[in-house]
């Protein structure tokens, strides 16, 4: 059996992902080490995974999460390329019917 485990560093933050490999007993045989190997939650719950030793818990800051969220929140504001390409192409048809004197 395979599935994804997790190289800590001594904060607790992932450092890499590996794939392992287990036997029947789910006993980690390949790679050979010190791994996480408890799955992060499905949906992720955290922007910063942290292992503490016991559970994957919330590594960030409160500072980051504020930040992480207004940003969230801004990009949510953005238009997206669709939406640009179709107001400009929506202002080039009423450039064209004023220019024609079909709209005033």
């Amino acid at each position: 059996m395979h599935k994804q485990i997790y190289k800590v560093n001594n904060g607790g933050f992932i450092e890499e992902v590996f794939l392992g490999e287990f036997d029947e007993n789910g006993q980690l045989i390949d790679p050979i080490g010190e791994y996480v190997t408890t799955d992060l939650p499905q949906p992720l719950l955290f922007y910063q995974p942290k292992w503490d030793d016991t559970q994957w818990v919330e590594g960030a800051t409160e500072e980051e999460l504020v930040k992480h969220k207004e940003q969230q929140l801004l990009d949510n504001l953005k238009p997206s390329v669709e939406e640009i390409t179709d107001a400009d192409l929506e202002i080039k048809i009423l450039t064209i019917l004023l220019e024609m004197e079909v709209i005033m």
